[in-house]
């Protein structure tokens, strides 16, 4: 399973179409419209804009929170 993605043509970006499939040959030929990620405009996209994205979970929650850098232990503290 995968995500489809575009390009948003404001940023450039891969967002996600919010989709999740198996695969996008089998994709009707319509113009979908989907609210983007990166620039809040909407978008017209079709299969030949489209790829599948199966690289993990971060499409499907969103932005994942910034991470703290744990303090460092000198050794033998």
């Amino acid at each position: 399973m995968g995500i489809i993605m575009i390009n948003c043509p404001t940023t450039g970006r891969g967002v996600s179409t919010g989709i999740e499939t198996i695969g996008i040959e089998d994709l009707p030929a319509v113009t979908a419209k989907m609210v983007c990620s990166a620039c809040g405009r909407v978008h017209d996209w079709t299969k030949a804009d489209a790829w599948l994205d199966d690289t993990g979970e971060q499409y499907r929650l969103g932005p994942l929170p910034a991470r703290r850098a744990s303090p460092s232990r000198a050794p033998g503290a």
